[in-house]
């Protein structure tokens, strides 16, 4: 069978290109601009040449010397500016969602037979900084390339990755005959197939707030589940297994928090505090926040900053990162680098401390494609 070749872009800690390399194809490129997030992807990736950079940065010049001849165009550009939880929903046209066209530029510069755009489902509505829908652009772009296009809305559970995770991939080729009419599963969809978190999680050394380790901890049992025996294939244990540190009030907020509640179903007692004062916020309470995880079914969707987000199923403490890998669907063999949280960006700057300015692990891992359904995907191709 022809081994094919592909460059990912916007290449986070690497999930469309470990999902590329399951699928049979033969990573040769990544790029992305994160330091931590390039980090992470570089050492799971020693083989692949890897550039910390902007592809707007990539001159047409440099494209060509290194990847003509590619056959396959992967990115997933940012996706916080066409998120309904990003500035989208205020209005607000984000500058980072010009950068799909520079994906457009890259293919156009180096020609490649197939290009898939991995996305939120906000880009269906996104618009440029000018105003004009951001999809259509860079669909129309790559049609006056020669390129057509063909879009999906992917469930990642329908993949066998324990979350329910709704996804846009546009797929492009210079042939349109060699476009999928649609994408089969392993699985089936629906959920009597699907993969349930506790599938995913009943296997992992139990922690209380603040324990655990970044560094290996040796499988405390036999795996309980198909998903758990595939997912421990090659490693002794788990890294990035470090829960948070809770306050007692946080641990006992979480207490309080049933199977599929939240913080909006905590009593008053339990709830927010006002800055400075230390008095209840009585004011509104987000439905999304502090959610507990059903075990008996896929995760909800994780997003980048998911570690204030999802609570264990039965744990009263959020998910390690680790925990969150299992969710999207990487092996335990996959490291992620970088500090497993970070302090807000307007924060850092507004401290004169922009060094610090990355993705943490969390983000990584909640940005990340899940490699499942990526495999899925690009084996249809």
């Amino acid at each position: 069978m022809t081994k094919y070749s592909a460059l990912d872009l916007f290449s986070g800690a690497g999930g469309f290109s470990l999902g590329a390399q399951m699928a049979g194809i033969d990573v040769v490129g990544s790029i992305e601009l994160d330091r931590f997030a390039s980090e992470t992807y570089e050492a799971n990736f020693p083989n692949v040449l890897h550039r910390q950079k902007s592809i707007a940065d990539c001159s047409s010049s440099w494209l060509k010397r290194h990847f003509s001849g590619v056959d396959l165009v992967i990115g997933g550009p940012p996706c916080q500016g066409f998120s309904v939880a990003g500035p989208a929903q205020y209005g607000i046209k984000d500058e980072r969602n010009g950068l799909i066209l520079e994906m457009a530029r890259v293919i156009g510069t180096i020609k490649p037979k197939f290009a898939v755009l991995e996305n939120v489902r906000g880009i269906l509505a996104g618009r440029l900084s000018r105003g004009d829908s951001a999809l259509a652009a860079y669909i129309e772009s790559l049609k006056s390339l020669g390129y057509s296009s063909t879009i999906f809305d992917l469930n990642a559970a329908d993949f066998g990755t324990p979350q329910l995770r709704r996804r846009i991939f546009v797929v492009s080729s210079t042939d349109e005959a060699l476009l999928p009419s649609y994408i089969p599963t392993d699985f089936g969809e629906g959920k009597q197939s699907w993969v349930r978190s506790i599938d995913a999680l009943s296997d992992l050394p139990s922690l209380g707030p603040g324990e655990g380790n970044d560094e290996l901890i040796v499988y405390p049992k036999a795996p309980e589940s198909l998903y758990q025996k595939k997912i421990r294939r090659g490693s002794r244990g788990v890294v990035n297994h470090l829960a948070m540190k809770h306050t007692p009030r946080i641990v006992a907020r979480l207490a309080e928090i049933a199977v599929g509640g939240s913080m909006r179903d905590v009593a008053p007692e339990h709830g927010q505090r006002m800055r400075n004062t230390g008095e209840i916020d009585a004011g509104q309470r987000y439905k999304m926040n502090c959610t507990r995880i059903n075990p008996e079914m896929p995760s909800l969707a994780l997003p980048a900053n998911f570690q204030t987000i999802h609570v264990h199923p039965y744990e009263n403490r959020m998910l390690t990162a680790r925990e969150g890998a299992r969710i999207q669907g990487f092996p335990d063999s996959f490291v992620f680098k970088g500090p497993r949280t970070l302090m807000s960006k307007k924060l850092l700057i507004r401290e004169g401390r922009e060094n610090e300015i990355g993705l943490s692990q969390y983000n990584q891992i909640g940005n990340a494609v899940p490699p499942l359904l990526a495999r899925g995907l690009l084996r249809a191709l």
